[in-house]
């Protein structure tokens, strides 16, 4: 079975929110999320007429927001977008089959308690951050072991789940990857993702590699860390790069999402030896769009730099 809440090759949307993502979209943000298909979704794009003519705000602002209705050069655009299937309709209607059998699995499991076995791909920190209207702050909460695959009971998955563990837990086990373990979790969903939680009765069936973080140094990466933009490929597969809950309370309405940094502090992925290892193998991002051109390109420029010298 498959997670098909985080399929990303059923819809599109052109919303200018999306385009990091290159207008794709998962199944649970367009169907459980916004409810915005088959309908589509309205709203309202600002804009400012001496803005628009490269002028200053006469008042003083530097970007449009709603200390400008009633201005007389505020006018707002009304936009409606609407998802498109990127499937043909017979394709859409098996996918609705197969989607139905995945919630009623989902229904049966989520919040309950059950048995799990599988091997851990990746341990990374668990950060969160917090926005406010002055000031930022990012805390350190445990860790999250990654799986590519896990069983539930005898039922596999067979795609990401996530397992989140207090720093106690972690330090308990020392988990690294290639670990193989059976224990119990209590199954839950965030945006679209497996998470389990309460991990408890433990057994390691065998071990991998070295543990590569522990408190001290998720502690220092948290000091060291810079946010990358867009999630470019091979980044969040990368044991440097974290995908770190937001919480942001700097607006009227807060918001939640996710962003990614990484913890090595590298500013640029282009600059960096690791991201090479790993681009074109970024199947945890399924928020992101995989572009294996651009990644295959990468690694040529790379070697060739290397050969010549090393990158500038």
């Amino acid at each position: 079975m498959k997670n098909l809440y985080k399929s990303m090759n059923i819809f599109k949307c052109v919303h200018e929110a999306h385009k990091g993502f290159e207008s794709r979209m998962s199944v649970h943000h367009i169907l459980n999320e916004k409810g915005c298909f088959p309908h589509g979704c309205f709203y309202f794009r600002w804009h400012c007429k001496l803005m628009k003519q490269g002028k200053k705000c006469y008042r003083g602002y530097n970007f449009i927001g709603r200390n400008c209705h009633g201005c007389r050069y505020f006018y707002e655009e009304k936009v409606h977008n609407r998802a498109e299937l990127q499937i043909g309709e017979s394709e859409f209607s098996e996918f609705r089959r197969e989607l139905e059998e995945f919630e009623d699995w989902l229904g049966e499991n989520l919040n309950r308690e059950t048995e799990i076995y599988g091997e851990i791909d990746a341990v990374k920190p668990l950060f969160r951050k917090r926005v406010f209207p002055k000031a930022e702050s990012v805390s350190f909460s445990g860790f999250l072991l990654i799986f590519k695959q896990l069983y539930f009971g005898r039922m596999l998955m067979e795609d990401h789940v996530y397992i989140r563990i207090s720093s106690k837990t972690f330090a308990s086990f020392k988990f690294g990857r290639g670990d193989a373990l059976t224990a119990r979790a209590t199954l839950n969903l965030d945006k679209g993702r497996l998470v389990l939680n309460r991990l408890h009765r433990v057994e390691i069936e065998k071990r991998g590699e070295a543990p590569l973080w522990d408190e001290s140094k998720a502690l220092v990466a948290r000091e060291t860390a810079h946010p990358i933009p867009l999630q470019p490929e091979g980044c969040v597969q990368c044991p440097y790069g974290s995908l770190i809950d937001v919480e942001d309370l700097s607006r009227k309405e807060p918001r939640k999402y996710r962003e990614l940094y990484c913890l090595k502090g590298m500013k640029d992925h282009r600059s960096c030896h690791d991201y090479v290892q790993y681009c074109g193998f970024d199947e945890e991002a399924n928020d992101g769009v995989s572009n294996a051109a651009s990644c295959m390109s990468r690694k040529i420029n790379v070697a060739l730099r290397l050969k010549t010298g090393g990158l500038p």
